[in-house]
């Protein structure tokens, strides 16, 4: 080899670096006054420098990866990408709160008038660690339109059992009292309907006059109902229409003794005779129900201006449509329009999810 030939650059070969050594750029050599300082070390200095040394080696760097990271995706060649992360939650991934929501009509319709109907709805949800149960109080009173002053009974009905069932059911619910609810929620709603036809009884000795009364009360996942009338309470579950209520009138009397054809009962003169009606003695006979309710579904509750002239097949195909409640609430409303509306038109339409 030639003398004045130029050393091969050997920056690109790798070099191995163990722990404790200090690397620095472009080191010189050490000099013979650098080797003499380092035999001057004394040998407690030389042990303390290998505890270190050892306690370094015994350190795994923050940079090193302590396991395998399961969301890289390093296997083959591909260049590592970060795999997203999916859930796979077993059932749909839905509040967990219960919930109602409430959309209605109250009109006078195309042939009455005046609106002798009257409907009441009040809901109540308490979210917090000290959560009330649902609360949902729902009525409809339909005032017997051949008698003076039918929108005065209606309105009096509603109201008063309205405020019976508040101050004996949801008030002690709020103040956390159990004593206070001294009598089950199916003689409340049945002492609210009582005081409800006394007090459209006693309003005034001169007023011929009465209603239907239809109470619906959701209490966590039990609907509670007390009833007097014609009006009606159907419940929309799993694609069925159910009604929970009987009618209390000539029509269904002659049905249920088999005298009248459902068909023939459409077309019936008598069928806004009722049987039971509030307000025309100093009691009345009240129809309770309770049963638990599924977790999801639809009520109703109408008068008779809209049961009495859709047919119960046209309601359920609204109550299915893939639209919103308030749409479904025109829907139903635009329908008994349609057959005439020869009546007052009141629906209460209730989604619930509890």
């Amino acid at each position: 080899m030639a003398l004045d030939e130029p050393e091969e650059d050997r920056s690109d070969e790798p070099f191995e670096v163990t722990p404790g050594e200090e690397v620095m750029p472009d080191a010189e050599p050490p000099t013979d006054e650098d080797e003499g300082d380092a035999a001057e070390t004394s040998p407690s200095e030389e042990s303390e420098e290998s505890e270190e040394s050892e306690e370094y080696e015994n350190t795994v760097p923050e940079t090193m990866p302590l396991v395998r990271n399961p969301f890289i995706d390093v296997s083959g060649n591909e260049p590592d990408r970060t795999r997203p992360i999916v859930s796979k939650p077993t059932e749909p991934l839905v509040s967990e709160e219960p919930k109602m929501r409430v959309a209605k009509r109250c009109h006078v319709g195309a042939r009455r008038d005046r609106n002798e109907d009257s409907c009441l709805v009040l809901i109540s949800e308490v979210g917090g660690h000290f959560a009330v149960q649902p609360f949902g109080l729902y009525i409809v009173a339909d005032g017997m339109g051949g008698h003076s002053d039918g929108h005065v009974a209606s309105r009096i009905a509603s109201r008063t059992a309205a405020q019976h069932i508040v101050q004996n059911i949801y008030m002690p619910l709020l103040q956390d009292d159990d004593k206070g609810m001294r009598t089950s929620v199916q003689e409340v709603l049945e002492q609210a309907a009582q005081k409800a036809n006394k007090a459209v009884f006693e309003f005034d000795p001169e007023m011929d006059s009465g209603t239907t009364l239809t109470i619906a009360l959701v209490l966590g996942r039990r609907l509670h109902v007390a009833h007097v009338g014609d009006s009606r309470l159907y419940l929309m579950a799993n694609e069925r229409l159910e009604p929970v209520t009987s009618d209390h009138s000539l029509v269904q009397r002659l049905q249920d003794v088999g005298q009248l054809t459902a068909e023939e009962a459409t077309f019936y003169r008598y069928g806004h005779i009722l049987l039971r009606a509030v307000g025309q003695a100093d009691e009345v006979e009240v129809d309770t129900y309770m049963r638990l309710l599924p977790k999801s579904g639809k009520l109703l509750l109408c008068s008779d201006g809209l049961s009495g002239f859709v047919p119960e097949t046209e309601i359920r195909d609204i109550l299915a449509r893939e639209i919103s409640l308030d749409e479904m609430a025109e829907a139903l409303f635009a329908a008994a329009m349609e057959a005439g509306g020869f009546d007052n038109i009141t629906a209460v339409l209730v989604d619930f999810q509890l």
